[in-house]
């Protein structure tokens, strides 16, 4: 990747198109890697199959069973048989049942790579740029378009630098990183842009911390998160791929750079922060907010259910139990995390502790399953989103968090910053 005086994203277009390229542009270029899941392939397969079209380049499709994982109803059962039937009808090599959630399932594949192009039928293929290349939801017309093509087209948009600085507390993890940032752009702020994320911080975010706030960067209402390749990068592919990757590392952008907006967050000043009902950019400090009592803890989502979060939780929760009376779930983003967990011990801590340890799946992050709330139930989540409505009930109320504050309030069946229960 060859950096002059763009933002990351422009050079990576330049790099493939092999020439200069500008935000505002609109490109066309080949995808590296496509993913469909269960809940968004099912729409189009109708019209897919009324074009008479085929897959055009199979071996770079990724279709995951996520969703429905496995279906808890008939409707659902029969949308995933639709889906197995396309994938063994256009000779998709790639099909992960029940495996985990998509977006986890991106990371975790050595086809993505800093520089490489992905697209997914779902808003939060945006975590997939946390290795540092560009990654982006579309609608099922668009991804339609793309498994017949191979290509696809972008409006390349415009960057905002964001240079993380500081050391974090022990309880502060990268959900609290972005929570900082939708309290900084809102539902909206970042509207068809990138954030281009510099890792200057003094303990380095792990990949789970940064998988973290791409994912959230959906909700800002940005295009594209990517955070610029470094050694933290080298390392998480090295142990993924098994090999270490030739992998030139980016240098600085100068200050004349055309970014749209640079910020400089110090992490170090953060305390854990929530999103209460009913946006995710409704975020203040937990410990500003009424600790109102809970029905539910939710520990999960492609925003948090790795193995960052599952170690965390274990170790907030070992040797103690969660509130009496209070549902407390944890679901792993994928069998890659859950069998890493297991064989830490993090698991049976959790179950001793007396949460539910489910199978990896999107689980209730999408109202789908384990975990769905009653009438007037009041769940916090370290999921995506909890829009009115978002896990059931109208009259439900969600709010997200990190699994820090999440796992300190399982303790006390009451919404608790994580400091009240550290040390632990």
């Amino acid at each position: 990747m060859t950096i002059c005086t763009q933002p990351l994203l422009e050079s990576l277009f330049s790099a493939r198109l092999a020439r200069p390229v500008r935000a505002g542009e609109v490109v066309q270029t080949p995808v590296d890697l496509v993913m469909a899941h269960d809940a968004t392939l099912s729409l189009l397969i109708e019209d897919f199959e009324r074009l008479g079209q085929t897959v055009r380049m199979p071996e770079r499709v990724m279709v995951t069973c996520d969703h429905f994982a496995p279906p808890a109803r008939i409707d659902w059962a029969n949308l995933q048989r639709d889906v197995l039937a396309f994938v063994r009808r256009h000779g998709v090599p790639d099909l992960r049942m029940y495996q985990g959630i998509c977006h986890q399932l991106l990371l975790e594949d050595p086809r993505l790579l800093p520089g490489t192009v992905t697209v997914g039928a779902d808003s939060h293929t945006l975590l997939a740029g946390a290795v540092g290349g560009f990654a982006t939801g579309l609608g099922a017309t668009d991804i339609l378009a793309i498994l017949a093509t191979g290509e696809t087209w972008f409006q390349v948009p415009a960057s905002v630098q964001v240079v993380l600085t500081g050391t974090r507390k022990p309880w502060v993890m990268g959900r609290d990183v972005a929570f900082h940032l939708l309290r900084h752009f809102g539902e909206d702020g970042a509207a068809y842009r990138a954030l281009e994320l510099w890792d200057d911080t003094g303990d380095g975010l792990s990949m789970d911390a940064r998988a973290a706030i791409t994912c959230m960067a959906t909700e800002m209402g940005a295009k594209a998160a990517l955070f610029a390749p470094d050694a933290v990068t080298v390392e998480y592919l090295r142990l993924r791929d098994g090999k270490a990757p030739e992998l030139p590392l980016p240098p600085r952008p100068p200050a004349d750079t055309a970014y749209v907006e640079a910020l400089a967050v110090d992490v170090g000043t953060l305390d854990s922060l929530i999103a209460c009902p009913f946006s995710p950019a409704n975020v203040h400090p937990v410990r500003e907010v009424e600790p109102v009592p809970l029905d539910e803890v939710y520990i999960g989502s492609c925003a948090g259910g790795r193995l960052e979060d599952l170690a965390l939780a274990a170790r907030m929760l070992s040797g103690k139990q969660v509130a009496r009376g209070l549902k407390v779930i944890a679901v792993p983003s994928s069998v890659r995390v859950m069998g890493q967990a297991m064989t830490a011990g993090y698991l049976q801590t959790l179950l001793d502790a007396g949460v539910c340890v489910s199978n990896p799946s999107c689980g209730a992050c999408g109202g789908i399953d384990k975990g769905v709330l009653a009438s007037g139930d009041r769940a916090l989540m370290t999921s995506t989103r909890n829009f009115r409505g978002r896990l059931g009930p109208r009259d439900s109320e969600v709010y997200l968090a990190s699994t820090a504050t999440c796992a300190a309030s399982a303790l006390t069946g009451r919404l608790t910053a994580p400091e009240e229960v550290w040390p632990c």
